[in-house]
């Protein structure tokens, strides 16, 4: 046990010269395997956060949502087939392992292949390097399903690897990190996001998922090498969430193994690696400047690297380690 490795709060980005003269200069585009977006920016596929309401805001402003996956089989079958991909733009289904899902995932497979419906997957399991992940990745893959695949989550350079080799177009990388879940303090297991985005990067393109507590760790996240980001914590309580409402009243937000999320789908709750928590309602309109929010942040810090591209902020971008004494100096600190 000789490895140091780190997370958003143990780094900065340094600034570099810039020829840029506006943020918005910045391109934030990113093509990745069957999906291109304006934007490097996903909405978390959680019960609280993602519903289709998110999907087609997301997609709006140049993002995606991916649709959660705690619903009835039936549900899912109806938003596939009722989905406006010209209008509403793409739509990325998630479904759990072979084992637990098959009818789901046998559905989606079916609309995609003989209806021609062009919905992208994301294999959502806990552990993603993980037996149930490979055999379902192969299933997919072997019934000539061709559209986006998106697999995780894993936390390793190897874990992603296997993934990739399996079928997945991107991979989603983070265990433990996320703002609602408890898994690192119940198991002890999980890696620190920062150093597991910079190994499993090497493997293929990859999301960062969890541990983003704000708009500048994003921006370490896509130096560090992520094509794109995944937010949940910083969407809670928006306008475009399912359990929103216009009456001002908090909103709950929680991770899908929370014993509230394991009981509303009917699991048991036995386990639970998770938080349910009720976050302060914010008015209509909030998705959208969340996100415009967060884009500034990623233009802005561009800027200070002179990117014009995230292309370029990837293989440009540089970061410092820092000290704790540097993690408080981050933040206000006027005495009065």
């Amino acid at each position: 046990m000789n490895k140091l490795a780190y997370s958003f709060n143990d780094v900065l980005i340094v600034p570099q010269y810039s020829d840029i003269q506006s943020r918005n200069e910045c391109d934030t585009s990113v093509e990745l395997p069957n999906c291109s977006m304006d934007i490097p920016v996903f909405a978390a596929n959680m019960d609280t956060i993602c519903g289709t309401t998110m999907v087609k805001q997301m997609n709006k402003l140049g993002g995606a949502g991916i649709l959660h996956r705690y619903m009835h089989v039936t549900q899912t079958h109806n938003i596939i087939s009722d989905w406006d991909y010209s209008a509403y733009g793409k739509l990325i289904v998630s479904v759990g392992s072979l084992s637990n899902d098959k009818r789901r995932i046998e559905m989606v497979l079916n609309k995609a292949i003989k209806e021609n419906k062009n919905v992208g997957l994301c294999v959502d399991l806990a552990h993603g390097d993980s037996f149930h992940m490979i055999d379902t990745l192969k299933y997919i893959r072997e019934n000539t399903f061709s559209n986006l695949v998106i697999a995780g989550n894993v936390c390793t350079f190897e874990g992603a690897s296997r993934l990739f080799d399996a079928g997945a177009d991107i991979v989603k990388v983070g265990v433990g990190g996320g703002s609602v879940c408890t898994t690192r303090i119940k198991t002890g297991c999980g890696y620190p996001q920062l150093a597991a985005i910079e190994e499993c990067c090497e493997a293929g393109p990859i999301i960062a998922d969890g541990g983003i507590r704000n708009y500048g760790d994003a921006a370490k996240a896509l130096v560090a090498g992520a094509k794109a980001v995944m937010i949940g914590g910083l969407l809670a309580g928006t306008d475009c969430t399912p359990f929103w409402e216009p009456d001002g009243a908090a909103v709950e937000f929680r991770g899908m193994a929370s014993k509230k999320a394991r009981e509303s789908c009917g699991g048991l709750p036995k386990n639970a690696e998770g938080v349910s928590v009720e976050v302060p309602w914010r008015p209509k309109g909030s998705t959208e400047v969340v996100v415009e929010e967060l884009m500034e942040g990623i233009r802005s810090a561009m800027s200070y690297s002179g990117c014009h591209t995230l292309e370029e902020f990837s293989l440009k971008g540089k970061m410092v380690h820092v000290t704790p004494s540097t993690v408080k100096e981050n933040k206000p600190h006027i005495t009065l």
